[in-house]
């Protein structure tokens, strides 16, 4: 996380550091990627970058932490949308993140593509099996739609249409485009998680 010096900077200050490093992430990769081009760019002293974040991993975290805002708050705004429902969220929210990625430094995220066990580390976004996406989110899920398995497995069952939501997502992202085979299959394999975690009278 960055230090309390770097929140304290101007935003003109912070934006250009921001820039300068979604920049370099965006033509490298995580391993290529340079802390000194990035200074560079950002027309700051090595000193000061780690007087900002501890190193490179912690710079880049921090990137990934501007999809998880994203990502969190377009899954609230599609439950309150669904009434609750987590699967029409899921099925609605696949479009919709697709698209605010895409106008958000897409270029950063398809190299980011390179390092997916990176991204994993970061837990928050995409360290889907991490708990703490479902704490922030379950007061909007309504749990009254599961049967008493989903409810009691919803940590599985959440994991699961994260996976599933996460792959779909690379794979649009990476090709550019919302491709309709991508998103049959993605449908399709919502539905099978669907109609087993339902109570039968919402089915």
């Amino acid at each position: 996380m960055p230090s309390d010096t770097f929140l304290r900077l101007n935003d003109e200050k912070k934006k250009k550091l921001l820039d300068a490093s979604f920049k370099e992430f965006s033509l490298y990769n995580f391993n290529e990627a340079s802390i000194n081009r990035i200074i560079k760019e950002a027309s700051i002293s090595r000193g000061s970058f780690y007087m900002y974040f501890e190193d490179k991993k912690d710079l880049y975290f921090y990137l990934l932490e501007q999809y998880s805002e994203i990502l969190i708050d377009n899954m609230k705004e599609d439950l309150i949308k669904n009434k609750g429902d987590l699967f029409k969220m899921f099925q609605d929210n696949v479009k919709r993140t697709y698209i605010s990625f895409k106008n958000n430094n897409i270029n950063f995220f398809k190299k980011s593509l390179e390092n997916i066990t990176i991204m994993e580390e970061s837990k928050k976004t995409f360290g889907f099996r991490d708990k703490r996406l479902l704490k922030e989110l379950i007061p909007n899920i309504n749990l009254e739609l599961l049967n008493d398995n989903a409810k009691k497995h919803i940590e599985v069952i959440f994991a699961i249409n994260m996976h599933l939501l996460m792959v779909t997502l690379i794979k649009l992202l990476r090709n550019d485009n919302l491709d309709n085979k991508e998103l049959k299959d993605y449908y399709e394999q919502l539905n099978i998680l669907k109609y087993g975690c339902l109570k039968e009278e919402v089915c």
